[in-house]
Parts: C-alpha cells; sequence; structure tokens
C-alpha cells in the first residue's frame, strides 16, 4: 500500500488532515488550519509532508493572483484511510475520496469553525454533517426526498439551534431566458419541505442565495406559502462580508435580520 513507512508515521492531525480532504473535497492551507485549529505554517508543512508522501496532489489556477494551493487527497490517500477505516471496525463513508467541495462548506462549515475558534467558551459548532452524511441522516428521518447540503448544530450562549443548510446555485439548465433568471432553480431548494409529512427535526432551514434579487424571489415565495419548519434566508455577499453568527438572516416577512442562534426563537 505505498510508502508504508510514510503511513506509520501519519500523526494524529495528519490522519484528521487526511479525512478532511477524503470527505470534503479540496481544501487551501487556511482551510486546514482552521479545522485543524494550528497555525497556517504548521497547516502547510503537515500538507507539504502528505503531498511529499504521495497522499494528497496539489494544484493552483494560472488565473489567480494569490497563487493559493489547494490540496485533495490521492488514490493513494484514499486507500491508506479506507484501509484504516476497516481495520478500526469504523463504517467507510460513501464516495470516499471522490466528493467535490460543497459550497456549504466555504460558506458556513469553515466560518463558523473559526468564530467558535475566537469566542471559545461562548460559541462552538458542536456538530456538523457534510452533504453525503446530511443525506443519510435525513434518510434515517424518512425524508429521503429532501436533499439538503450540511447539517449542523450550532451552540452560543447557552442556547442551541440545529440546522439544515441550502446553498442556491443559480439559474439551472442549459438555455434560461434572461426574465426567468431571478428565479430559475429557486423552486427546487422548497419542493422537498412542500411535500414531506412530517416536520423536518430542525430548528431552521438555511438558505443562501445567489444574490439580493434571488433571496427576495425566496422570501415572496415562502410569504405564499410558508413551511411548517422555521425558515431564514441570506446571501452569499452577505457572508462575504460578516460572519455566519451575526445579523444576516432574514426571516419571512420581517424588516430586520437576525443572528443566527436567533433564529426560530
Amino acid at each position: 500500500m505505498g510508502d508504508q513507512d510514510a503511513v506509520r508515521r501519519l500523526s494524529p492531525r495528519r490522519w484528521r488532515i487526511l479525512s478532511y480532504l477524503a470527505q470534503h473535497g479540496s481544501a487551501s492551507t487556511l482551510d486546514v488550519a482552521l479545522v485543524c485549529a494550528v497555525s497556517r505554517l504548521t497547516a502547510h508543512r503537515d500538507l507539504v509532508w502528505l503531498h511529499e508522501s504521495g497522499l494528497v496532489r496539489r494544484e493552483r489556477s494560472a488565473e489567480d493572483r494569490t497563487h493559493t494551493w489547494w490540496y485533495g487527497v490521492t488514490a493513494e490517500g484514499t486507500e491508506v484511510r479506507r484501509h484504516a477505516l476497516t481495520e478500526s471496525g469504523r463504517p467507510v463513508p460513501l464516495l470516499l475520496g471522490q466528493r467535490p467541495s460543497s459550497a456549504a462548506d466555504a460558506l458556513l462549515f469553515l466560518p463558523l469553525v473559526e468564530v467558535s475558534r475566537r469566542n471559545p467558551g461562548r460559541c462552538e459548532l458542536f456538530q456538523w454533517l457534510a452533504t453525503m452524511e446530511t443525506s443519510s441522516w435525513l434518510r434515517q428521518h424518512d425524508l429521503a426526498q429532501l436533499r439538503a447540503d450540511g447539517y449542523g448544530v450550532w451552540l452560543q450562549d447557552g442556547r442551541c439551534l440545529r440546522f439544515l443548510v441550502h446553498v442556491d446555485r443559480g439559474p439551472t439548465g442549459d438555455v434560461v431566458a434572461e426574465y426567468e433568471r431571478p428565479a430559475s432553480g429557486l423552486g427546487g431548494l422548497l419542493g422537498g419541505y412542500r411535500h414531506a409529512d412530517r416536520l423536518v427535526p430542525v430548528g431552521a432551514v438555511l438558505l443562501i442565495a445567489q444574490d439580493a434579487e434571488r433571496e427576495e424571489r425566496l422570501q415572496a415565495d415562502l410569504l405564499r406559502g410558508p413551511l411548517p419548519n422555521v425558515v431564514a434566508t441570506t446571501t452569499r455577499q452577505l457572508l462575504y462580508r460578516h460572519w455566519p453568527d451575526e445579523q444576516v438572516w432574514q426571516m419571512p416577512g420581517e424588516g430586520g435580520r437576525r443572528c443566527l442562534v436567533e433564529v426560530g426563537s
């Protein structure tokens, strides 16, 4: 199985990095530093070691002026992780090492990890499930018709919010008329909830719209046909400018915005 000596010398932190890349797709040095709660220099050293051992690959775009390296697990790294899970009797996640990066990771998971790091004892991202694990969680609750991008449990100031998150990917289809673009693809974000015969066991459903116009369409749709679950929306632009726990979430029919932990209260 490749360089056995390198595998034997994998530290717990490097195992965690390998596991993260195998389950979440690609990541930058900063992403890894956030997940492992280490400095960027330490994350860089670990990633270089993993790369030189053949367990991860790296690439960067010639058009990226920051020259950021993006790391992903190799086939050998995937096999090493799969073997370790099997040997320990733990289940092997579906599509291990073959998952594309999730927009929910970049927009919500990693920023909330950083907020938790900056405010120890006050708030914490207690749990996060990636897309595949979220689908499994929904199936366990007989809600297989729903497709969410992530599931999380956010703790802050003694309060708890369990949520599902959906990311609007913009207009869908090969040919979309200009007048259809603001609403194209939005119906699929909420369709599963409208057909569900039970309340989804979360405190809130979070929708991240591609832009302000599409968020406005979502809000209008929710006012016309409210869902059984509490729903809050925001935009990518707001999440680029603010931390996701701040007042960036809008409830249907409300003029202002709420903090994350206040959604659903």
